[in-house]
Parts: structure tokens; C-alpha cells; sequence
């Protein structure tokens, strides 16, 4: 079932002021609060204004854009994010990341454990976990091809799979259990996890197996956007960003004075290196993400927790507002 999605006025802007984005992320607080779990198979709600409800992530899908967030709200877009349709989804719960290695086979997890998939580009889902799992908080899910995907979270969980979702095996990439926030890849097919207490681990052969990669910062870091086969930036809490030349060997600091959380990262066709975050703050690179500056469009004042570049050269972004259409000054 599909819902058009309409427009509405942001009513969490006083929130997000008050750490909205961390709040959603469920990683700097000490207890992470979930709906009962006897909710888990309920169906999402047709919403009109679904588009403009909080929203954690995008992806996309083939032509398609693809984004999550509260209440089980998936929304897809067939004009690059110009308009939004809804797909009603088998769960009530926040989802908190999506991942799409190909046009139509897609993943998305969130609160309460849910791991759900797709197969026709977001138009219909399904349930891959058991619902047993309310205490778990999955917070990324990166797949690198049709069979062979993560799904990541707080306190350390980590899953593996093979066969598409079939099953899912538990993996330790490191004995303490932080939070791990987020699985990129890198052009090279190398992965990295990013997580609290300054975590940072790498890989190599597909995630068999992790290395600590040492990092000049003991704070959460929200993501690591490889640039190229070296070149990498990894960012998190109170506008913390370093630059790597030699895939985190050494590092030097992004020099940015705004002390905004860093949620997302992401290069440009045009090769400019974008971070986004708390209170609408973007941060801008020309010189390959070695130096990055405040940008602010104007009346834009909403957190972004992920980004994705339009065809048309537009960042289209989610977050507390849900999608917005954004071009840096």
C-alpha cells in the first residue's frame, strides 16, 4: 500500500534545539527507551504528512530515493525528492537506517530490534527478525551486495549475513561493547565502523575480521567517509573532525571552530566534501576535506542526520523537519 505524502509545518524545531539528534540516535544517553515489543508486527500508519515527519536516513534505490524514520515511515521518491509517496511497513517502531547495494533489494533496521527487507525498491517490506529482540537498538545496516550485509548498534551488537536476511549470525569485532553508529565502505571495498569512546575499526576482507585504527579523540564519532583509496574523515560530538592521507595512520584535525554534532558526511560530484548536523550546520571542504568551513543556507535551522546529492546538484536532506531540498551558500 502506498500513501501520497504532503507537506507540514516543522513542529520539532524546539526540540531539536534540546538534542534532538542525539536523543534519536540513542548514543549518549544512559538508558535507551523502546515501545513493548507487542507492537512489534503492527503495521505503520498511513500519515499525509509523512514526508515532513522526523526522518534518520536515505538511500538510493536504482532512480529512486528511499528514506526511514519514526513510527516505521518509509517514503519514496521518483523525481529526486521532489515528491514523497508512503510504504506502509509491518512495524510501528523508529527505524534508524537503510541500505540499497542494488535497485530493488533493500534493508532497514531500527528500535526494538527490527530488521526488515524489501525486494521491489521500497514499496512493500518485510520482517526478518523474530520480535524477540525489544532491548536491541540497531542503529546502521550496510549491505554489500544482495546476500551480504551488517546490521549494528548499542552496546556493541553486531550481525552478520550471507543469504540475504535469511539468517543472522552474531559477530564480536571488539571485546568492550560501545555503541557503533556507523558502516561505511570505501572505494577499495574497505569497511568502517565508527562508534563512542573514540572507536574506529577497519576491515579489510568483507568484515571477517576488524583492526582498531587509532584516532586523536576519545568522543563519539558518528562516521567515517572514505574519500578515496587513502584519503578518509571521520566525524562525531562538538564539531570534532580529522583527516586521514593514509587510511588513519596518522591523522590532523578538519579546523572547524563550530562545535555543532557531526552526524553525516558526504563528497560531491564536484569533489567538495559536505558534514552536516545538529541545528542545520553544514561544513564545507574545497581542499579534499583536509580544512572544512561553517555553511549556513539560509533559514534552514533543523538537525540533518543523513544527506544524499540530487541529480540536479541539490542536497537533499532528513532529519528532524523529515526531507529537505538544500543548496549551500
Amino acid at each position: 500500500m502506498i500513501v501520497t505524502a504532503g507537506k507540514a509545518v516543522n513542529r520539532f524545531a524546539a526540540v531539536m534545539q534540546s538534542g534532538f539528534a542525539v536523543a534519536i540516535l540513542s548514543v549518549l544517553s544512559a538508558t535507551i527507551v523502546v515501545v513493548p515489543s507487542a507492537q512489534a508486527y503492527d503495521n505503520s500508519e498511513p500519515a499525509p504528512l509523512a514526508a515532513r515527519t522526523p526522518l534518520l536516513d536515505i538511500a538510493r534505490a536504482g532512480d529512486s530515493l528511499v528514506a526511514v524514520g519514526e513510527h516505521g515511515m518509509v517514503v519514496i521518491s521518483r523525481d529526486d525528492g521532489q515528491t514523497w509517496t508512503q510504504s506502509i511497513t509491518p512495524t510501528r517502531t523508529l527505524l534508524t537506517a537503510l541500505s540499497f547495494p542494488d535497485a530493488q533489494h533493500g534493508w532497514a533496521v531500527g528500535h526494538e530490534g527490527v530488521i526488515m527487507s524489501t525486494s521491489d525498491g521500497g514499496v512493500t517490506w518485510q520482517r526478518q527478525d523474530d520480535g524477540k529482540n525489544a532491548e536491541t537498538v540497531f542503529l546502521d545496516v550496510r549491505f554489500l551486495d544482495s546476500a551480504t550485509g551488517f546490521a549494528v548498534g548499542a552496546y556493541g551488537k553486531f550481525l552478520t549475513t550471507t543469504n540475504g536476511g535469511k539468517m543472522w549470525t552474531p559477530a564480536v569485532p571488539m571485546e568492550e561493547e560501545v555503541h557503533y553508529n556507523r558502516l561505511s565502505r570505501g572505494e577499495d571495498d574497505t569497511l568502517f565502523l565508527a562508534g563512542e569512546s573514540g572507536t574506529l575499526l577497519s576491515s579489510n576482507d568483507r568484515g571477517k575480521k576488524w583492526r582498531k585504527v587509532d584516532v586523536p579523540y576519545d568522543g563519539s564519532l558518528f562516521g567515517a567517509l572514505p574519500l578515496n583509496k587513502d584519503d578518509l574523515v571521520v566525524y562525531g560530538l562538538r564539531g570534532h573532525i580529522f583527516y586521514s592521507d593514509d587510511k588513519g595512520a596518522h591523522w590532523e584535525p578538519g579546523h572547524s571552530d563550530t562545535k555543532a554534532l557531526v552526524l553525516c558526511g558526504l563528497r560531491l560530484k564536484s569533489g567538495i566534501v559536505v558534514l552536516a548536523g545538529q541545528g542545520g550546520n553544514f561544513f564545507a571542504s574545497r581542499d579534499a576535506g583536509h580544512t572544512f568551513q561553517p555553511r549556513k543556507p539560509m533559514g534552514f535551522g533543523t538537525s540533518v542526520s543523513a544527506m544524499i546529492e540530487g541529480n540536479d546538484g541539490m542536497l537533499i536532506t532528513v532529519g528532524e523537519g523529515g526531507v529537505t531540498r538544500v543548496k549551500l551558500p
